[in-house]
């Protein structure tokens, strides 16, 4: 053939078969050759005469007979698998399923063989071509560049690039243009390299296993634990080095062995038993262990973990006692909640079905009604008991400090800010629970964050840029309506909704007036006066008392009288004044604060009340209106500076006890004379 007539023409089934092998013969005598190609796909546009034609496989000779007449040169090329991408299938585990998807059966089962042959008959070929029916729904498949064909249940495919012509057709190629002298060791030699090319891969992949088998086995002997891995029949293919110890076994030469040579039968039951996930207790060479088993669907084997019962029960007491330490840890069971009324019975029962999941919780209830007990109750009964419990009062903690506290900070986010920055509450809770009580108190601000944290699980430290996610579980408390708050916009209904994926509310001691007289010998029990005596008529008048002040104003009364009354004898003579108790007993108008007045130690939250009614006192004096934001000004002063809405919520409640007048204008807020009474009797009292 001369140089002049050296034309090639292809023909091929489709369009992406004609650019793949166009681009392997322009490749190899594309600066020789005039190579022109055409796809039945696409159409062919006359009748070839005189010229030298190579058809990309068998199956389409028939339908290509039209185009060629007599005096053409033709061959049928052999085509085997593309390299290119040929190394990812040996990265599949051994008798992997996998389907061969081509556009037709005789390519599909002809691109197996080539595979079978060429030694990558790991893997279990199934054809799969358009309208076969009965394919088993495999995930994986792998394709000659049809990845159109593949069906939408395939979630991986390796894409090996159409079938290219293999060597002895390019040789064939080169003979009948005369340029096998030519270019014939040059085409030897690249197909050589590509064989070495893909051998170095393999072997560099077959390095990086051997590094990553070497580090993980390192990494298993650092384990504590013991750790055993087996096939589905029972094989090991992991054992550890603690385990060995254990066993008394070299963990090495136990790989491969069945399990059933190194273990009593009854572990090796359980270890092979059909359940997902399991814990069980044994003893192996006079050493209690707890034994974890779970499966791993993938390659079918089941992995165990051997623990020590005793280094895990000494394990959780140290990080029990590190809790205790920090502060970190619920001090209350559902035990603890005292009462026998079928109302406080139900609302216990409610709780311990709570505290079986991992969903948020509101607990709504009137002040004292122990609304941190049953949040300390739920955590413990749960399973992050083990965990941290981190309680934050928002009426309690200054505005400016509730986000810092919450999400952290970083190293120079403000002025003060220590430095290495420091962990908020949401990250010291991490596997436990948080419980955020006075929550109707937080500023739209901080629920807007809040609300973040919900939603994503994750925080942000402030002045930082890092995603933090939380595993925290998280319990609000609040005795204020929030859902007035929403219709007055203080509180967001996104949130509200958010907090309240579970209720529980806490009944008042009002609506279980039978559980006073338990509670009355319950708290006298916890006392160092077990011995008094208290007379009938005494537990009489508080039984008729509506507590509005609830658990927490019956216990104060009681510590009162306890501290007041003679001879181990409580008496009714030994009741505090009126003006001690949140609402008058008797007569709610008048009180006369003349008579014994309340001197014991003031709770922090009446400290608080009396620090503003002193405030509201002086600024009357001084002749300046007394209203919400100059009295948060002077809280500066105060052990804890409070906000105007924490002022708002305090002013209700020494409104509701008559000690002072609101009103709006230049006048602003008033003591009333019950209110100059209680403050001269308290000052009396400090005395």
């Amino acid at each position: 053939m001369q140089a002049r007539e050296r034309i090639l023409i292809l023909i091929t089934g489709t369009l992406q078969t004609r650019l793949a092998l166009t681009q392997q013969l322009q490749e190899i005598i594309g600066d020789l050759v005039e190579i022109q190609s055409y796809s039945l796909e696409e159409g062919i546009p006359c009748v070839f005469h005189k010229r030298f034609i190579i058809l990309s496989t068998p199956l389409i000779e028939d339908e290509t007979k039209e185009y060629i007449s007599s005096n053409c040169e033709v061959i049928t090329g052999n085509r085997t698998v593309n390299y290119q991408n040929i190394d990812k299938l040996w990265l599949i585990p051994q008798g992997t399923p996998i389907l061969y998807v081509n556009d037709y059966r005789e390519t599909a089962v002809e691109a197996i063989q080539s595979l079978i042959h060429l030694g990558i008959d790991q893997l279990e070929y199934i054809p799969y071509y358009p309208g076969k029916q009965g394919t088993p729904k495999i995930p994986l498949a792998v394709t000659p560049g049809e990845v159109d064909l593949v069906p939408e249940f395939v979630s991986e495919v390796i894409d090996l690039g159409p079938r290219l012509f293999d060597i002895t057709s390019i040789m064939s190629i080169l003979q009948k243009l005369e340029l096998l002298e030519q270019r014939g060791i040059e085409v030897s030699e690249k197909y050589t390299r590509k064989i070495i090319d893909l051998s170095k891969n393999l072997a560099q992949a077959s390095q990086a296993v051997n590094r990553i088998n070497g580090h993980l086995y390192h990494v298993l002997n650092g384990v504590h634990h013991g750790i055993l891995s087996v096939d589905e029949h029972g094989y090991i293919t992991v054992l550890n080095e603690n385990l060995g110890d254990l066993l008394r076994v070299n963990a090495l030469r136990a790989i491969g062995r069945n399990v059933r040579s190194i273990l009593p039968e009854s572990i090796v039951s359980y270890i092979l038993s059909d359940h997902e996930e399991g814990q069980a207790y044994f003893t192996i060479h006079q050493t209690d262990v707890v034994v974890q088993r779970f499966r791993i669907e993938n390659d079918q084997s089941i992995v165990a973990t051997f623990k020590s019962v005793r280094e895990t029960l000494n394990w959780d007491q140290r990080v029990r006692k590190e809790l205790v330490q920090k502060g970190y840890i619920a001090k209350y069971q559902f035990s603890d909640i005292i009462g026998n009324s079928s109302t406080i019975q139900e609302t216990k029962r409610i709780a311990a079905k709570i505290a079986q999941t991992d969903l948020t919780v509101l607990i709504q209830g009137e002040s004292g009604t122990g609304k941190e007990l049953f949040a300390s109750a739920i955590h413990n009964d749960s399973r992050r008991a083990t965990g941290p419990f981190l309680a934050v009062n928002f009426s309690a903690l200054p505005e400016d400090l509730v986000e810092s506290e919450l999400f952290g900070y970083e190293e120079g986010a403000f002025t003060g800010a220590k430095k290495g920055g420091k962990p908020g509450l949401f990250e010291q809770a991490q596997g436990g629970t948080i419980f955020l009580d006075e929550i109707g108190d937080i500023s739209l601000k901080i629920q807007a964050r809040l609300l973040r944290v919900l939603q994503e699980k994750e925080i942000m430290r402030v002045g930082g840029s890092k995603i933090i996610p939380v595993d925290v579980r998280v319990i609000a408390a609040t005795n204020k309506d929030l859902l007035s708050m929403i219709d007055q916009g203080k509180f967001r209904e996104d949130l509200y909704h958010r907090l309240k994926v579970l209720y529980l509310h806490l009944p008042s001691l009002r609506a279980r007036d039978q559980d006073i007289e338990l509670l009355i010998h319950h708290f006298i029990q916890t006392t160092e006066f077990i011995n008094i005596t208290i007379l009938p008529e005494v537990i009489h008048y508080l039984g008729q008392y509506p507590w509005y002040g609830n658990v927490r104003e019956l216990k104060h009364t009681l510590e009162y009288m306890l501290a007041v009354c003679e001879q181990d004898v409580m008496t009714l003579r030994d009741l505090p004044a009126e003006g001690f108790f949140q609402r008058s007993p008797m007569k709610p108008a008048v009180v006369d604060y003349t008579v014994s007045p309340f001197q014991a130690e003031l709770s922090a939250d009446e400290e608080v009340l009396l620090s503003i009614l002193s405030t509201i006192q002086e600024l009357n004096h001084a002749g300046q209106a007394a209203g919400r934001k100059k009295i948060a000004d002077e809280s500066g002063s105060w052990r804890h500076q409070l906000s105007e809405q924490q002022i708002r919520h305090r002013m209700n409640t020494l409104e509701e006890r008559g000690w002072i007048v609101k009103s709006k204008g230049r006048s602003g807020t008033k003591l009333t004379q019950a209110g100059v009474d209680y403050l001269r009797a308290q000052k009396k009292g400090v005395h």
